[in-house]
Formats: C-alpha cells, sequence, structure tokens
C-alpha cells in the first residue's frame, strides 16, 4: 500500500478557495434538487418507480458533453479569457432557463418539463467543462489534492442547498418559486468571475498558443496510450455504479416506509450531505499523508458496509409494506413497525461519509491523468465516462425494486463495489495511483 510522491502538499490561497468554492456550489443546486426532492413530489403524485428514475434522461448532456468539450479549449475571446469566455455566457444561460423553466412550469407537460431540464443541464454541463479547465490550468499537483476537496465539499453545499434547502421552503414558493431562487443564486455568484487571473491576454504580450484541432486529437491519442490508462478507466465505469443503482433508491425507500417529507429532509439532505461535505473535505488531507490508494481502499470498504446495511433495513421495510397485504392491518399501524430513525441515520451518514471520500479521490486520479494543454477535453471526457455509468445504471434502478425489492437493489449495488476493490491490485502495478499519473 505504499505511494510514492505522496507527500508534496500544498492548500490553496484564500483567492482560489473562493473562486472555485462558489464556481462549484452553484452547480450543485439544481443537481440536489433534481435528486432529492423532485422524485418525492413524482413519487406522491403516484407515479412508479421505472418511471421516476427513467427521468434521469434529463442528465444527457452530462454523458454526451465530452463531444463539444474540444471547443472549449479551442475557441475563447482572448480579452475576456479562455475559460472566462465560456464560464460567464454559460452561467447567463443557466439563470436564465431555470428563470424560465419556473415561468412555465405550471403550463409545462412531462415532454415539455424534459426538453426544458435538458436546455437546463447543458448550461450546467458546459459550465462544468469550462470550471473543470480552469482547475486543472491553475491547480499545480499539490494543490489537486485540497483543490478536489474544495471542488466536491462545495457541490455537496450546492446539493444541500438545492436538495434540504428548497425542501424546506418548498410549500411556501411552490416549485416555480424553487426555480426563481435557483437563477437567483446563479446571479449572485458571477461577481466570483473576477477573482480568475492569468485567464487573460495582456495587451502587447504575445498571445498563447492556439489549442488547434490536431493538438486536441494528437493528446487524446497520446492520452489513451500510457500505462494504465485501461485500469484507469475500468475503474472510471465501475466505481460508482453501485452507487448508481442505490442512490435513486434511498429516499423513496423512506417514503414507501411511511417516513415524512420533513423526516426524509433532515436525515437524508441534511445530514446526509453534510457526511458527503465532511467525507470530502477529510479525504483531501487524508490523501496527503496516506495516499490516493489507502483512502479508495478505505472508502469502498466504508461503501459496502452501508449497502448491507441498507440492505438489512429495506428487509424490514418489505416486510413492513407486505403486511396489510396479508393481514389486513390498517395503514396507519405501519408507522409502528418501520425501522428507528435514528438506524436509517446512521447508515445514511456512513454511506453518504464514504461516497464523499470515493468522489475526491476519483476526481483527483482524473486530475492527474489529464494533459493541462487540453485539460478541459480530456478530463471532460473522463467525467462524462465516470458520470454516464450512473445516470445509465440509475435508470433501472426502480425497475429492479418494482420486479424484486428494495433490498436486492442494494445488494447488487454493494456486489459491484466489491467487485471494484479487486481493481486496486492492478491499478496500483500500473502506477495509476501515483501523482501526475502513470
Amino acid at each position: 500500500m505504499t505511494e510514492a510522491n505522496a507527500r508534496p502538499f500544498s492548500m490553496l490561497s484564500p483567492r482560489k478557495t473562493v473562486l472555485f468554492t462558489a464556481l462549484y456550489l452553484v452547480q450543485g443546486l439544481p443537481f440536489g434538487f433534481f435528486l432529492f426532492t423532485y422524485p418525492l413530489i413524482l413519487r406522491a403524485q403516484g407515479l412508479s418507480l421505472t418511471k421516476i428514475t427513467f427521468l434521469s434522461v434529463v442528465n444527457l448532456p452530462w454523458l454526451v458533453k465530452f463531444l463539444w468539450a474540444p471547443l472549449v479549449d479551442r475557441y475563447h475571446w482572448p480579452r475576456l479569457g479562455r475559460r472566462t469566455s465560456w464560464i460567464l455566457p454559460m452561467q447567463i444561460g443557466l439563470a436564465v432557463s431555470l428563470a424560465l423553466t419556473g415561468w412555465f412550469s405550471d403550463r409545462l407537460d412531462v415532454n415539455g418539463l424534459i426538453l426544458a431540464l435538458l436546455v437546463v443541464n447543458f448550461f450546467a454541463a458546459t459550465q462544468d467543462i469550462a470550471v473543470d479547465g480552469l482547475a486543472v490550468d491553475q491547480l499545480s499537483p499539490a494543490e489537486r489534492g485540497h483543490g478536489n476537496a474544495i471542488q466536491s465539499a462545495s457541490y455537496k453545499i450546492g446539493m444541500l442547498g438545492g436538495g434540504f434547502g428548497l425542501t424546506l421552503v418548498l410549500q411556501a414558493v411552490g416549485p416555480e418559486g424553487c426555480f426563481y431562487l435557483m437563477a437567483a443564486c446563479v446571479v449572485a455568484v458571477m461577481p466570483v468571475m473576477l477573482l480568475i487571473q492569468g485567464d487573460r491576454e495582456v495587451p502587447g504580450e504575445a498571445p498563447a498558443a492556439p489549442v488547434t484541432w490536431r493538438v486536441v486529437a494528437a493528446s487524446f491519442r497520446e492520452f489513451v496510450a500510457r500505462p494504465g490508462f485501461g485500469w484507469l478507466l475500468i475503474f472510471l465505469f465501475t466505481v460508482k455504479a453501485g452507487d448508481a443503482v442505490a442512490n435513486p433508491l434511498y429516499r423513496l425507500c423512506l417514503k414507501d416506509a411511511g417516513f415524512s417529507l420533513s423526516q426524509i429532509n433532515w436525515v437524508m439532505n441534511l445530514l446526509g450531505i453534510a457526511a458527503t461535505l465532511i467525507g470530502s473535505l477529510v479525504t483531501g488531507f487524508l490523501m496527503v499523508r496516506h495516499g490516493r490508494l489507502r483512502c479508495a481502499a478505505v472508502a469502498l470498504g466504508g461503501q459496502i458496509l452501508a449497502y448491507a446495511a441498507w440492505a438489512v433495513l429495506a428487509a424490514g421495510i418489505s416486510a413492513q409494506m407486505a403486511l396489510p397485504l396479508f393481514t389486513g392491518v390498517d395503514a396507519s399501524a405501519l408507522a409502528a413497525g418501520r425501522p428507528p430513525l435514528p438506524a436509517v441515520a446512521v447508515v445514511a451518514v456512513l454511506e453518504h461519509l464514504t461516497s464523499g471520500m470515493i468522489t475526491v479521490v476519483v476526481f483527483t486520479l482524473m486530475m492527474d491523468a489529464v494533459a493541462v494543454g487540453a485539460a478541459a477535453a480530456q478530463y471532460t471526457l473522463l467525467m462524462s465516462l465516470h458520470l454516464g455509468i450512473q445516470y445509465l445504471m440509475g435508470i433501472p434502478s426502480g425497475s429492479l425494486v418494482d420486479f424484486t425489492s428494495y433490498s436486492v437493489a442494494f445488494l447488487v449495488a454493494g456486489g459491484i463495489t466489491l467487485a471494484v476493490v479487486g481493481l486496486l491490485v492492478p491499478m496500483r502495478r500500473a502506477g495509476v495511483f501515483r501523482i501526475g499519473g502513470a
């Protein structure tokens, strides 16, 4: 488990900390709302789990954003800045699309809503391309552990606002008000763009060499030819596959058990996301002393334990849900037989804590692997592959429960994660866990 070059480390400056905190925070707001709050609204309206999880199709821009990522590396307005030329317009588009979705939300059918959310996610995904490129450009290898901890934690804080915060005010402002609040937050962080340094060409200096399509193509050929790239690719495909199966089901499982929206919000959205935040921040510092490999092993082991615990809780919930069918017990009596809320909270905290740890490890390994000259394109390709498996495996998770049970779905998630642990040995031998990549 030893790891070469695990010690070099540098804290981010206050300027970089504020900059990346704000940029990643605002990207987490819509994601938290669509992932945590909206499915519960749809479930309350009587939609099946299969239909609810199918709505993950609105995340398609995050899956295919690598197709236009080379444009972000190739084209920009020199006076505005290489990354700023993309981040600022995408922020404006994100704010406008959120506001318009809120304005028309009560007049949109399901197809119209899906189209509107696809537009929202297009702007968010394209902004993420440029922000990731900015991070790779400006973070040295020694800053990446702390930088990715800040990145992941800030995104989770945004999810906390979009999930827990907007759920609290949902009854007061309605879904349309939630869209307006998210748009206002996007506008509020725009001034942090002034903190970007080294992105703009200075008059009188020779302009930076443009990133041509030939350079991009050559960088991709070099990228995939590196030793260990195949193992890294398999790891990125599978490391969050178990989470993709389980994550859409936690809140729906608790709702079917009879827990109130308020209870789910406090336990899953507040405690859960807070645990993810802590896991992300702590891992950034643990990586300095113990390295990427050990952090990955500990996080994956914790995930397996959490999935097993969720399967046990869900088994009790499934038995509880079947009770009225076979005994005629009144549904109002089910609350007495559901799992204790403190037990649910402990399991939720463990799962979210280890999930946050894994996220930081994954982001750091991807940042290690890319070349600065084509950072946005290469990093986005890896991110799209990584996120793609999550979206694809999340879509049938509802059907898995409809045809089997919640317990089976959580055991499937644990089995997938257990298989990922076996990848750590060949990845270590290939040098994937060394700082700077293989």
